[in-house]
């Protein structure tokens, strides 16, 4: 695959995403009407096997977005992550983040609009990210209980 063709995708994937700037939309509208295309840019990743290259990446976003229990919110405000994410990066012309973001919000979006539209949960791939995320807010709150003595 030339290289040219992933750049092209993972652009047009942002700006897919950028689109939606100053936009609330809400989750059975992003399920329903957005779907097609959100379905197609995370095949076209997969055959890329960027799903694999961002694979832990994909599990934290995934893990943090089952921090909330209802389907439609977790579609709603992850969608709404990535808006932020990606204008963002395009603020502060930040190339890597743009693609990563860009790559692992569609395949965190494609996965909930799965979940959202057939209400099946993929056990193992759940358990993997609520475990990845788990290991990252331990380890947040392991730095930040170092420095809390230096508070009083």
């Amino acid at each position: 695959m030339k290289k040219g063709y992933k750049i092209e995708l993972i652009n047009e994937i942002a700006n897919f995403i950028y689109g939606f700037k100053n936009k609330i939309v809400e989750a059975p509208v992003i399920a329903n009407e957005y779907e097609e295309k959100i379905s197609s840019f995370a095949k076209e990743l997969k055959n890329l096997e960027f799903d694999k290259e961002f694979e832990e990446n994909f599990l934290i976003i995934l893990g943090y977005s089952y921090r909330l229990e209802d389907i439609k919110q977790r579609l709603f405000f992850t969608f709404s992550e990535a808006v932020y994410a990606i204008d963002l990066d395009k603020l502060m012309r930040n190339e890597d983040s743009l693609k990563l973001n860009s790559i692992v919000y569609i395949l965190v979006l494609d996965s909930i609009i799965k979940e959202y539209k057939t209400k099946e949960v993929n056990i193992e791939q759940k358990q993997k990210a609520v475990d990845v995320y788990k290991k990252i807010e331990e380890r947040k709150a392991a730095e930040n209980k170092k420095y809390h003595m230096y508070q009083y």
